[in-house]
């Protein structure tokens, strides 16, 4: 049996996933581990600056709660080399089909959606009131942002990020390393590594 949680991260993605784990009443124990030498509590919760600081640390449940997305999935990446449990955080308002496949590492927050046949990889985010409709194949390191809705059988590639509420329509693929803009409306495929914004979203061009 696990002895609690740890949560890497105590910025303000950290403290949204506090609240979640705490409505999920399965922990009697939460931790906070941040390199920040000047942050020793949040909310009244320890915070110490190594993992390494926790006694058998192996023996807790963990997640990564940092919002860059290359080094969140970069951490959880090398805890589950290490054979440390990283676990799902998942807010008990969040309604999730039974028929979908979340991975560890990846938290679901308060009224988001998560339809059948939806695959979320590691350590994403999907944030408040997000959705996912069926069918959609979400890869590793994935920030879908509040209130972003994306329609059935859309697939997000690695470490993209889905701005806050932005609209992809059904079967468009969204390429790793990309972002999507806040209030943007994705209508056809978007390549590697690129920003796009507008509606219809087009590619921002860089000076």
């Amino acid at each position: 049996m696990s002895k609690g949680l740890i949560i890497v991260g105590a910025g303000g993605h950290g403290k949204v996933v506090l609240d979640a784990a705490l409505l999920m009443n399965k922990w009697q124990q939460i931790i906070f581990v941040d390199k920040n030498p000047e942050i020793r509590t949040l909310f009244n919760f320890q915070v110490v600056n190594r993992i390494t600081d926790i006694p058998d640390s192996q023996e807790w449940d963990i997640i990564v709660a940092l919002g860059n997305n290359q080094l969140r999935l970069s951490q959880s990446q090398q805890l589950l080399d290490t054979k440390h449990n990283l676990v799902t955080i998942i807010h008990p308002a969040a309604a999730i089909s039974r028929y979908s496949k979340i991975s560890p590492g990846t938290v679901v927050f308060s009224n988001a959606v998560i339809n059948a046949g939806v695959s979320l990889g590691i350590s994403c985010i999907v944030n408040t009131a997000a959705t996912v409709d069926h069918d959609c194949q979400i890869a590793d390191g994935v920030h879908i942002s509040p209130g972003a809705n994306l329609a059935g059988f859309v697939s997000v590639n690695k470490c993209s990020w889905i701005g806050i509420g932005a609209s992809i329509i059904q079967m468009v693929s969204i390429g790793q390393n990309s972002i999507v803009g806040a209030g943007a409306v994705v209508l056809k495929n978007i390549p590697d590594n690129v920003k796009v914004v507008g509606v219809p979203a087009k590619v921002l061009m860089m000076d």
